[in-house]
Protein backbone atom coordinates (compact mmCIF):
# COMPACT_ATOMS: atom_id res chain seq x y z
CA UNK A 1 0.00 0.00 0.00
CA UNK A 2 1.69 3.09 -1.20
CA UNK A 3 1.40 5.33 1.75
CA UNK A 4 1.47 9.12 1.59
CA UNK A 5 0.84 12.23 3.94
CA UNK A 6 -2.38 11.89 5.14
CA UNK A 7 -5.07 14.91 5.75
CA UNK A 8 -4.25 15.50 8.92
CA UNK A 9 -0.31 15.73 7.98
CA UNK A 10 -0.68 17.58 4.50
CA UNK A 11 -2.96 20.69 5.48
CA UNK A 12 -5.09 21.19 2.36
CA UNK A 13 -4.13 24.56 0.66
CA UNK A 14 -4.61 26.95 -2.10
CA UNK A 15 -1.60 27.64 -2.67
CA UNK A 16 1.51 28.32 -5.33
CA UNK A 17 5.05 28.21 -3.82
CA UNK A 18 8.07 29.38 -4.54
CA UNK A 19 10.58 27.75 -2.27
CA UNK A 20 13.99 29.34 -2.07
CA UNK A 21 16.93 28.36 0.09
CA UNK A 22 16.40 29.88 3.41
CA UNK A 23 18.85 32.73 4.38
CA UNK A 24 21.93 31.27 6.90
CA UNK A 25 20.47 31.04 10.35
CA UNK A 26 21.92 30.37 13.55
CA UNK A 27 22.35 26.55 14.83
CA UNK A 28 19.30 24.10 14.56
CA UNK A 29 18.23 23.10 18.23
CA UNK A 30 19.47 19.82 19.40
CA UNK A 31 17.80 16.39 18.25
CA UNK A 32 15.64 15.00 20.91
CA UNK A 33 16.91 11.33 20.60
CA UNK A 34 14.93 10.21 23.42
CA UNK A 35 11.52 11.57 21.46
CA UNK A 36 12.88 9.89 17.90
CA UNK A 37 13.43 6.85 19.96
CA UNK A 38 10.40 6.17 21.34
CA UNK A 39 8.79 7.70 17.76
CA UNK A 40 10.62 4.85 15.89
CA UNK A 41 9.84 2.27 18.24
CA UNK A 42 6.46 2.94 17.90
CA UNK A 43 6.71 3.33 13.82
CA UNK A 44 8.99 -0.01 13.80
CA UNK A 45 5.73 -1.59 16.06
CA UNK A 46 3.04 -0.47 13.02
CA UNK A 47 3.45 -3.32 11.32
CA UNK A 48 5.51 -6.55 10.48
CA UNK A 49 8.31 -4.51 8.68
CA UNK A 50 12.09 -3.96 9.13
CA UNK A 51 12.94 -0.28 9.00
CA UNK A 52 16.15 2.19 8.71
CA UNK A 53 16.27 5.64 9.60
CA UNK A 54 18.87 8.48 9.48
CA UNK A 55 18.08 11.97 10.70
CA UNK A 56 19.80 14.97 10.42
CA UNK A 57 19.93 18.11 12.40
CA UNK A 58 23.27 20.36 11.13
CA UNK A 59 26.37 18.11 11.65
CA UNK A 60 24.33 15.95 14.13
CA UNK A 61 23.47 12.64 12.79
CA UNK A 62 20.85 10.36 14.58
CA UNK A 63 20.46 6.56 12.80
CA UNK A 64 18.24 3.82 13.95
CA UNK A 65 17.37 0.13 12.27
CA UNK A 66 14.24 -2.38 13.11
CA UNK A 67 13.71 -5.87 12.65
CA UNK A 68 15.97 -8.64 10.37
CA UNK A 69 17.00 -7.86 7.10
CA UNK A 70 14.29 -10.48 6.05
CA UNK A 71 11.95 -13.11 7.14
CA UNK A 72 14.10 -15.66 5.50
CA UNK A 73 17.18 -13.26 6.71
CA UNK A 74 17.66 -13.72 10.92
CA UNK A 75 20.80 -11.12 10.29
CA UNK A 76 19.49 -7.91 12.02
CA UNK A 77 19.27 -4.46 10.18
CA UNK A 78 21.60 -1.86 10.36
CA UNK A 79 21.02 1.89 9.71
CA UNK A 80 23.34 1.49 6.48
CA UNK A 81 21.29 -1.18 4.78
CA UNK A 82 20.55 -0.02 1.33
CA UNK A 83 16.97 -0.22 -0.62
CA UNK A 84 15.50 0.85 -3.63
CA UNK A 85 14.46 4.10 -2.84
CA UNK A 86 11.84 4.15 -6.11
CA UNK A 87 10.48 7.23 -6.53
CA UNK A 88 13.02 9.18 -4.57
CA UNK A 89 14.68 8.61 -8.09
CA UNK A 90 12.47 11.28 -9.88
CA UNK A 91 14.45 13.84 -7.72
CA UNK A 92 17.79 12.87 -9.10
CA UNK A 93 16.10 12.89 -12.53
CA UNK A 94 15.09 16.18 -12.27
CA UNK A 95 18.51 17.39 -11.12
CA UNK A 96 19.98 16.35 -13.95
CA UNK A 97 17.59 18.17 -16.09
CA UNK A 98 17.77 21.55 -14.39
CA UNK A 99 21.55 21.10 -14.65
CA UNK A 100 21.09 21.02 -18.46
CA UNK A 101 19.00 23.77 -18.40
CA UNK A 102 21.48 25.85 -16.59
CA UNK A 103 24.20 24.58 -19.07
CA UNK A 104 21.60 26.34 -21.60
CA UNK A 105 21.36 22.51 -23.22
CA UNK A 106 17.84 22.22 -23.04
CA UNK A 107 14.90 24.67 -22.14
CA UNK A 108 12.21 23.12 -19.95
CA UNK A 109 9.89 24.99 -21.99
CA UNK A 110 10.23 22.59 -24.97
CA UNK A 111 8.57 19.69 -25.75
CA UNK A 112 9.88 16.44 -25.87
CA UNK A 113 9.32 15.84 -29.15
CA UNK A 114 11.77 19.08 -29.54
CA UNK A 115 14.14 16.67 -29.11
CA UNK A 116 12.49 13.18 -29.22
CA UNK A 117 10.39 13.23 -32.62
CA UNK A 118 7.76 10.30 -32.18
CA UNK A 119 8.33 9.53 -28.69
CA UNK A 120 5.28 10.80 -27.10
CA UNK A 121 2.46 10.50 -30.14
CA UNK A 122 0.29 13.56 -29.18
CA UNK A 123 0.01 16.68 -31.45
CA UNK A 124 -0.66 18.48 -28.65
CA UNK A 125 2.52 17.60 -26.55
CA UNK A 126 3.92 18.53 -23.24
CA UNK A 127 6.27 20.41 -22.21
CA UNK A 128 9.47 19.23 -20.43
CA UNK A 129 8.63 21.49 -17.48
CA UNK A 130 5.30 19.94 -17.26
CA UNK A 131 6.11 16.29 -17.82
CA UNK A 132 8.62 16.64 -14.65
CA UNK A 133 5.94 18.30 -12.90
CA UNK A 134 3.33 15.35 -13.81
CA UNK A 135 1.10 18.26 -15.59
CA UNK A 136 1.42 16.80 -18.97
CA UNK A 137 -1.24 14.62 -18.96
CA UNK A 138 0.19 11.63 -19.48
CA UNK A 139 -1.19 8.51 -18.27
CA UNK A 140 0.73 5.64 -15.67
CA UNK A 141 2.33 2.64 -17.76
CA UNK A 142 2.32 0.50 -14.39
CA UNK A 143 -1.62 0.30 -14.63
CA UNK A 144 -1.07 -1.34 -17.95
CA UNK A 145 2.19 -3.41 -17.12
CA UNK A 146 -0.04 -4.94 -13.90
CA UNK A 147 -3.90 -4.35 -14.45
CA UNK A 148 -4.56 -6.70 -11.54
CA UNK A 149 -2.96 -4.59 -8.50
CA UNK A 150 -6.04 -2.27 -9.10
CA UNK A 151 -7.98 -5.54 -7.64
CA UNK A 152 -5.04 -6.29 -5.29
CA UNK A 153 -4.53 -9.44 -6.88
CA UNK A 154 -0.57 -10.22 -7.92
CA UNK A 155 -1.03 -12.60 -10.41
CA UNK A 156 0.49 -9.91 -13.62
CA UNK A 157 3.20 -8.92 -10.91
CA UNK A 158 3.93 -12.97 -10.97
CA UNK A 159 3.92 -13.14 -14.14
CA UNK A 160 5.88 -10.33 -15.33
CA UNK A 161 8.22 -8.96 -12.46
CA UNK A 162 11.38 -9.98 -13.64
CA UNK A 163 10.29 -9.00 -17.24
CA UNK A 164 13.11 -6.81 -19.12
CA UNK A 165 11.70 -3.58 -21.06
CA UNK A 166 13.45 -1.25 -22.54
CA UNK A 167 12.36 2.29 -21.46
CA UNK A 168 10.78 3.29 -24.84
CA UNK A 169 8.39 -0.23 -24.80
CA UNK A 170 7.33 0.95 -21.53
CA UNK A 171 6.75 4.94 -22.61
CA UNK A 172 4.66 2.78 -25.74
CA UNK A 173 2.73 1.33 -23.12
CA UNK A 174 1.77 4.53 -20.89
CA UNK A 175 0.68 6.44 -24.44
CA UNK A 176 -1.60 3.71 -26.21
CA UNK A 177 -4.32 6.19 -25.28
CA UNK A 178 -5.18 9.93 -25.51
CA UNK A 179 -3.95 11.77 -23.27
CA UNK A 180 -5.53 12.23 -19.49
CA UNK A 181 -6.37 15.99 -20.26
CA UNK A 182 -4.83 19.15 -21.77
CA UNK A 183 -0.82 19.29 -20.98
CA UNK A 184 -1.00 22.02 -18.10
CA UNK A 185 -4.93 21.38 -17.03
CA UNK A 186 -4.45 18.97 -14.66
CA UNK A 187 -2.11 16.75 -12.38
CA UNK A 188 -1.70 12.72 -12.35
CA UNK A 189 0.85 11.07 -11.41
CA UNK A 190 3.04 9.42 -13.99
CA UNK A 191 5.90 7.50 -13.75
CA UNK A 192 5.54 6.91 -17.93
CA UNK A 193 6.95 10.57 -18.27
CA UNK A 194 9.77 9.80 -16.30
CA UNK A 195 10.82 7.14 -18.02
CA UNK A 196 10.53 9.63 -21.33
CA UNK A 197 12.82 12.11 -19.47
CA UNK A 198 15.64 9.68 -19.02
CA UNK A 199 15.61 8.73 -22.69
CA UNK A 200 16.00 12.72 -22.63
CA UNK A 201 18.34 12.78 -20.89
CA UNK A 202 20.54 10.11 -22.92
CA UNK A 203 19.59 12.14 -25.83
CA UNK A 204 20.63 15.70 -24.86
CA UNK A 205 24.26 14.17 -23.07
CA UNK A 206 25.05 11.05 -25.56
CA UNK A 207 25.63 9.14 -22.60
CA UNK A 208 23.66 6.62 -19.90
CA UNK A 209 21.35 7.91 -17.54
CA UNK A 210 23.36 5.92 -14.83
CA UNK A 211 26.44 7.85 -16.20
CA UNK A 212 24.83 10.93 -15.54
CA UNK A 213 23.49 10.29 -12.28
CA UNK A 214 27.41 8.89 -11.38
CA UNK A 215 28.90 12.26 -12.51
CA UNK A 216 26.49 14.82 -11.79
CA UNK A 217 24.79 13.91 -8.58
CA UNK A 218 26.06 10.49 -6.46
CA UNK A 219 30.10 11.94 -7.06
CA UNK A 220 29.36 15.21 -6.33
CA UNK A 221 26.84 14.77 -3.43
CA UNK A 222 29.34 12.19 -1.62
CA UNK A 223 26.76 9.37 -2.32
CA UNK A 224 29.35 6.74 -2.40
CA UNK A 225 26.44 3.61 -1.79
CA UNK A 226 24.34 5.00 -4.00
CA UNK A 227 23.74 3.81 -8.09
CA UNK A 228 21.31 3.08 -11.03
CA UNK A 229 21.11 -0.82 -11.30
CA UNK A 230 22.66 -2.01 -14.63
CA UNK A 231 19.78 -3.55 -17.23
CA UNK A 232 20.80 -7.29 -17.01
CA UNK A 233 20.41 -7.33 -13.17
CA UNK A 234 18.03 -7.16 -10.44
CA UNK A 235 19.21 -4.24 -8.62
CA UNK A 236 21.07 -5.15 -4.74
CA UNK A 237 24.32 -5.71 -3.61
CA UNK A 238 26.07 -4.98 -0.44
CA UNK A 239 23.72 -5.47 2.82
CA UNK A 240 20.24 -4.37 1.91
CA UNK A 241 16.79 -5.30 3.42
CA UNK A 242 14.58 -7.90 1.32
CA UNK A 243 11.47 -6.09 -0.09
CA UNK A 244 7.94 -7.97 -0.36
CA UNK A 245 4.40 -7.18 -0.76
CA UNK A 246 1.35 -8.36 1.05
CA UNK A 247 -0.38 -11.36 -1.07
CA UNK A 248 -3.43 -11.70 0.63
CA UNK A 249 -2.90 -15.31 1.30
CA UNK A 250 -2.45 -17.55 4.17
CA UNK A 251 -0.14 -19.98 2.70
CA UNK A 252 2.36 -17.17 1.83
CA UNK A 253 1.48 -13.89 3.14
CA UNK A 254 4.52 -12.03 2.00
CA UNK A 255 6.06 -12.48 -1.73
CA UNK A 256 9.97 -11.58 -1.95
CA UNK A 257 10.37 -9.31 -4.84
CA UNK A 258 14.21 -9.05 -5.02
CA UNK A 259 14.06 -10.38 -8.73
CA UNK A 260 12.06 -7.20 -9.93
CA UNK A 261 13.76 -6.40 -12.80
CA UNK A 262 15.68 -2.80 -12.37
CA UNK A 263 14.17 -1.57 -16.05
CA UNK A 264 11.02 -1.28 -14.92
CA UNK A 265 11.76 1.31 -12.76
CA UNK A 266 14.79 3.26 -13.94
CA UNK A 267 15.01 7.11 -14.64
CA UNK A 268 11.46 6.76 -11.99
CA UNK A 269 12.58 4.63 -9.31
CA UNK A 270 15.71 2.70 -10.18
CA UNK A 271 18.10 3.75 -7.81
CA UNK A 272 19.21 1.72 -4.91
CA UNK A 273 20.45 3.74 -1.66
CA UNK A 274 21.37 3.91 2.04
CA UNK A 275 19.46 6.55 3.99
CA UNK A 276 22.51 8.58 4.67
CA UNK A 277 23.30 8.77 0.79
CA UNK A 278 19.35 10.16 0.66
CA UNK A 279 20.29 12.98 3.04
CA UNK A 280 23.44 13.65 1.29
CA UNK A 281 21.50 14.06 -1.81
CA UNK A 282 18.83 16.67 -0.71
CA UNK A 283 21.17 18.46 1.68
CA UNK A 284 23.32 18.46 -1.80
CA UNK A 285 20.09 19.85 -3.59
CA UNK A 286 19.41 22.60 -1.33
CA UNK A 287 22.91 23.72 -0.59
CA UNK A 288 24.05 24.91 -3.39
CA UNK A 289 26.67 22.05 -4.53
CA UNK A 290 23.88 20.25 -7.52
CA UNK A 291 21.81 22.93 -8.17
CA UNK A 292 22.21 27.22 -8.40
CA UNK A 293 19.68 29.00 -6.49
CA UNK A 294 17.79 29.96 -9.84
CA UNK A 295 17.41 25.87 -10.68
CA UNK A 296 16.38 25.03 -7.29
CA UNK A 297 13.49 27.84 -6.82
CA UNK A 298 12.28 26.18 -10.35
CA UNK A 299 12.07 22.63 -8.48
CA UNK A 300 10.70 23.82 -5.69
CA UNK A 301 8.09 25.78 -7.03
CA UNK A 302 5.23 23.88 -5.32
CA UNK A 303 1.38 24.05 -6.81
CA UNK A 304 -1.59 22.10 -5.11
CA UNK A 305 -2.36 18.44 -6.67
CA UNK A 306 -6.42 18.55 -6.64
CA UNK A 307 -5.83 16.61 -3.36
CA UNK A 308 -3.70 17.11 -0.18
CA UNK A 309 -0.42 17.18 -2.13
CA UNK A 310 1.76 19.65 -3.50
CA UNK A 311 4.25 19.40 -6.01
CA UNK A 312 7.08 20.81 -7.82
CA UNK A 313 9.49 19.97 -10.55
CA UNK A 314 10.73 16.12 -9.23
CA UNK A 315 9.89 17.12 -5.69
CA UNK A 316 7.06 16.81 -3.19
CA UNK A 317 6.19 19.82 -0.75
CA UNK A 318 4.66 18.44 2.58
CA UNK A 319 3.86 21.03 5.20
CA UNK A 320 3.92 19.54 8.78
CA UNK A 321 1.77 22.41 10.42
CA UNK A 322 4.64 22.91 13.10
CA UNK A 323 4.15 26.14 14.92
CA UNK A 324 1.16 28.78 14.00
CA UNK A 325 -0.30 28.05 10.84
CA UNK A 326 1.14 25.63 8.23
CA UNK A 327 4.64 26.78 8.48
CA UNK A 328 7.35 25.77 6.32
CA UNK A 329 6.86 23.49 3.63
CA UNK A 330 9.46 20.31 3.42
CA UNK A 331 10.61 18.95 0.55
CA UNK A 332 11.32 15.83 -0.69
CA UNK A 333 9.83 12.78 -2.13
CA UNK A 334 8.49 9.60 -1.30
CA UNK A 335 9.01 6.10 -2.87
CA UNK A 336 8.08 2.65 -3.95
CA UNK A 337 9.34 -0.61 -5.82
CA UNK A 338 6.83 -2.98 -5.07
CA UNK A 339 8.56 -4.06 -2.01
CA UNK A 340 10.74 -1.10 -0.41
CA UNK A 341 8.83 2.14 0.75
CA UNK A 342 10.53 5.39 1.99
CA UNK A 343 10.09 8.77 3.06
CA UNK A 344 12.32 11.85 2.39
CA UNK A 345 11.61 15.24 3.72
CA UNK A 346 13.70 18.31 4.23
CA UNK A 347 13.80 22.08 5.33
CA UNK A 348 14.48 24.46 2.42
CA UNK A 349 17.97 25.02 3.69
CA UNK A 350 18.75 21.35 4.19
CA UNK A 351 19.63 21.40 7.36
CA UNK A 352 16.40 19.48 9.08
CA UNK A 353 16.39 16.11 7.59
CA UNK A 354 14.60 12.61 7.35
CA UNK A 355 15.05 9.88 5.60
CA UNK A 356 13.27 6.26 6.58
CA UNK A 357 12.40 3.21 4.63
CA UNK A 358 10.96 0.11 5.26
CA UNK A 359 10.11 -3.15 3.05
CA UNK A 360 6.87 -4.27 3.22
CA UNK A 361 4.24 -3.28 0.71
CA UNK A 362 0.92 -3.73 2.39
CA UNK A 363 -1.52 -4.00 -0.22
CA UNK A 364 -3.93 -6.35 2.05
CA UNK A 365 -4.74 -4.37 5.28
CA UNK A 366 -2.21 -6.54 6.79
CA UNK A 367 -1.15 -3.46 9.13
CA UNK A 368 -3.45 -1.03 10.98
CA UNK A 369 -3.65 1.54 8.12
CA UNK A 370 -4.43 4.66 10.67
CA UNK A 371 -2.26 3.89 13.00
CA UNK A 372 1.07 2.91 10.54
CA UNK A 373 -0.14 6.55 8.85
CA UNK A 374 0.13 8.25 12.83
CA UNK A 375 3.17 6.58 13.88
CA UNK A 376 4.91 7.67 10.56
CA UNK A 377 3.61 11.56 10.99
CA UNK A 378 4.73 11.00 14.67
CA UNK A 379 8.20 10.08 13.55
CA UNK A 380 8.19 13.08 11.03
CA UNK A 381 7.16 15.92 13.44
CA UNK A 382 10.33 14.38 15.84
CA UNK A 383 12.62 14.66 13.61
CA UNK A 384 11.86 17.98 11.55
CA UNK A 385 9.89 20.58 14.34
CA UNK A 386 11.45 22.18 16.76
CA UNK A 387 9.82 20.92 20.37
CA UNK A 388 7.72 24.05 21.59
CA UNK A 389 6.71 24.23 17.70
CA UNK A 390 5.33 20.43 17.29
CA UNK A 391 1.52 20.38 16.47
Amino acid sequence: MRKHPTAATVLTIALVLAAAPAAAAGPCPALDTDLLDARFEAFADAGEHSVVVEVRRDDETWAEAAGPRGFDDPAPAEPDDRVGIGSITKSMTAVVLLQLEAEGAVDLDDTIGDHLPGLLPYENEPTIREVMGHRGGLDEFLRHLYPSLAEDDLSDVREHYRTHYEPEELVALGTRGPLLFEPGGGWSYSNTGYMALGLLVEELTGNSLGHELDQRVFEPAGMDDAYLPHDDGFGFRGPHLTPYVTTGEAGEPYMDTTGLSTTQLWAGGGVVADMNAVNDFYRAMADGTLLADEQFAEAAAFEGTGGERLYGLGLFGMPLGCGDGPGEIYFGHTGDTLGHSSYSFHSEDGRRQISVAWNVDDRHGYFDEEAFDEALTDLLVAALCDEGARP
